[in-house]
């Protein structure tokens, strides 16, 4: 007797003992065989064709002239685009507003098994539509309804924008997939008739990767523009949250406490949106400190200020404004880029995150200049010893110590505005989200084994673009491991790996969100020394940080002007370990199949059964599941096969 355990709606079904040949499937690349068609006016204007989008030709073939594959859209400083599809737009020209592409590309048995993610990457301009297998997955500045064969995008699509893949998740089409030969078809949508240049660039990505289902909980309400969450590690299980103003507030037990932790607002200036108390750190030993201690990072009368505080001995929930300790000041040319935040590492040292000075595109190239702390993140030794004429000392393994070009404290430079940076504490790698000037916000990875001296490039380079033309060109500089254009965003919060243990489907999954599209993202391993990228969630705007607590669950707080204003969250999955994992499968006395599979509340589902698999009988469904498991057993008096299949499907 067989069992197949199989979800046709959205693959989030597991095969026992089916995996991938590979962590990431590339279906279509650059070097996928692409046919492009441009229907001919000259012929009085062909219709659309609808089985263009499957195998067959349209039945009005002869109509279409044949696009040509591989022509780029060449500009004065060469050729700036590179796509899979580009067609010669003379053939264009005051002729129509769309061209057609398909696309085949071949699947597996084993590989079909095991995908749990698909996705489609585009580089276009001006817009598309996207079959696959002749069923609608995706589209982008498409007319409303069923553009018609000489449609038109329905906005622009700059020609930046254009150069950067932009992805579109299509897990919940994983369906549409099936054995052997399959079709991706795509419209090509020029902004006008007269329009010279139209590009298509797809990519269609598959893999194994497990992603969660992203859902949120209130924490904590009543705050003031929260901008920093952190514990300090001492098993209380407390949270502090810095408000911007210049106050720390602590929730506790579930509660956000009343009284503030501390309150410097008579020190700090916030009368910019970028200026404020924007980071607080503990060190590693705060726990068993005879006398603990914190750090802060804000900016006032002196620019940007470093400071210690001691915390009251009797009420560990009462910091002592009176204790301050200035460790470190930075003048700042601009009110904006500040940075802000600080973080120990695992080898006890302070990182500190500071912006260019402001202004807009480092009109100082302070972040190529080795001679200033200005877009650069430092690392200092606040715990020991100050060096002399210093609040702190420097690690003798920094990497420019004895470099008489670059201070001694810089870790890594050619920042803009690094906002957040976190260590994985597991791994130990650091992860930099830096804001970006008019084109690219990116994300920046530095690995636990690196030295430090990494170069990120700016401003000589936002992301991978050239930005300027002159200045200080860095040597070397580090590419970012994700960027995004202005079409997804414009200001990028970074995160933190996902190291808790009550949710393995977030495990070791880097999460970001940007501040004004407030798309959550996250970021993880493909398994072949690359990155898989997916979108998660797309509800909250104006989140400013997120944090963890020390068993190292996430957490995100959100701006007075955003969506849920002054809340801090808690991000959790809504599926658990056993999600639509088969947990048995059992013969009962009477010959019955029996199924236990896990499930997620809210959601519906039916048992199918099959003697061929390609008729499917259903037996039954669960609605609205109220529960994390449920068991599917074959009705009474079922007529038990010799070989029989069974699956678990998810209802829309």
């Amino acid at each position: 007797m067989r069992y197949l355990v199989n979800s046709l709606a959205v693959a989030a079904v597991f095969l026992s003992g089916v995996e991938l040949s590979a962590a990431e499937l590339v279906l279509v690349d650059e070097e996928s065989d692409a046919q492009a068609l441009v229907p001919s006016v000259e012929n009085g204007g062909s219709s659309l064709g609808e089985s263009w989008k499957n195998v067959t030709d349209p039945v009005n073939i002869a109509d279409w002239q044949t696009g040509v594959t591989g022509i780029g859209y060449d500009t004065s400083n060469g050729d700036r685009y590179r796509p899979l599809i580009g067609i010669d737009v003379e053939q264009m020209r005051e002729q129509v507003g769309s061209v057609f592409a398909r696309v085949p590309f071949q699947v597996s048995a084993v590989d079909l098994a095991g995908i749990n993610t698909l996705s489609l990457k585009m580089k276009y301009d001006d817009g598309f539509v996207a079959w696959i297998n002749g069923v609608r997955v995706a589209s982008s500045n498409a007319p409303a309804g069923l553009p018609g064969w000489n449609a038109v995008a329905s906005s622009g699509h700059s020609d930046n924008d254009a150069e950067i893949f932009e992805p579109f998740d299509l897990s919940a089409s994983i369906g549409v997939l099936r054995e052997g030969q399959n079709m991706l078809a795509i419209q090509g949508l020029n902004d006008d008739l007269g329009s010279s240049d139209l590009i298509l660039m797809p990519q269609v990505v598959a893999d194994n990767n497990q992603w969660p289902v992203l859902q949120v909980t209130t924490v904590a309400v009543g705050l003031e523009r929260p901008v920093d969450i952190q514990h300090c590690g001492d098993g209380s299980g407390r949270l502090f949250v810095v408000e911007k103003p210049g106050r720390v507030r602590i929730i506790k037990g579930g509660t956000l406490l009343a009284a503030p932790f501390l309150d410097i607002e008579s020190k700090v200036d916030d009368s910019s949106n970028e200026e404020g108390l924007l980071g607080i750190a503990f060190p590693p030993g705060f726990a068993t400190d005879p006398e603990p201690h914190f750090y802060l990072y804000y900016t006032g009368t002196n620019g940007s200020t470093l400071s210690r505080f001691m915390v009251d001995a009797v009420n560990p929930d009462l910091a002592l404004v009176t204790s301050e300790e200035v460790i470190m000041t930075q003048s700042q040319p601009f009110s904006n880029h500040n940075g802000g935040q600080i973080q120990f590492g695992s080898d006890g040292y302070l990182y500190v995150a500071l912006g260019d000075g402001g202004s807009s595109n480092d009109p100082g190239d302070r972040a190529q200049n080795r001679g200033l702390r200005l877009g650069k993140i430092l690392r200092i030794d606040v715990e020991g010893v100050p060096d002399p004429g210093k609040g702190y000392a420097i690690p003798a393994d920094n990497p420019f110590v004895g470099d008489a070009s670059t201070l001694d404290e810089i870790w890594a430079l050619g920042l803009r505005n690094p906002w957040r940076f976190s260590f994985d504490r597991d791994a130990g790698d650091l992860w930099i989200a830096d804001v970006g000037q008019g084109a690219l916000e990116e994300i920046n990875f530095q690995p636990a084994s690196s030295t430090g001296g990494e170069n990120y490039g700016w401003r000589f380079f936002e992301g991978e673009r050239e930005n300027v033309a002159s200045g200080i060109i860095p040597g070397s500089p580090v590419a970012p491991v994700h960027q995004y254009g202005r079409s997804f965003g414009r200001s990028i919060t970074g995160g933190y790996v996902y190291r808790g243990a009550k949710h393995p489907r977030m495990q070791g999954v880097y999460f970001f969100v940007d501040y004004y599209a407030g798309d959550f993202t996250g970021i993880q391993s493909d398994g072949e020394q690359g990155w898989s990228v997916q979108s998660l969630l797309s509800e909250f705007s104006r989140v400013t940080t997120f944090g963890e607590d020390e068993a190292g669950e996430l957490y995100f707080a959100t701006d007075s002007s955003g969506s849920s204003p002054n809340r801090i969250f808690l991000i959790s999955d809504t599926r658990d370990t056993s999600y639509l994992k088969v947990l048995s499968v059992e013969v009962e006395v009477d010959g019955r199949l029996s199924l236990v599979f896990g499930s997620e509340i809210g959601e519906s589902y039916q048992l199918q059964v099959s003697e061929d698999l390609a008729e499917w009988i259903g037996l039954g469904a669960v609605e609205q599941a109220s529960a994390y498991s449920h068991r599917f057993t074959e009705p009474v008096g079922a007529a038990p096969g010799s070989e029989r299949f069974l699956r678990v499907v998810p209802l829309d």
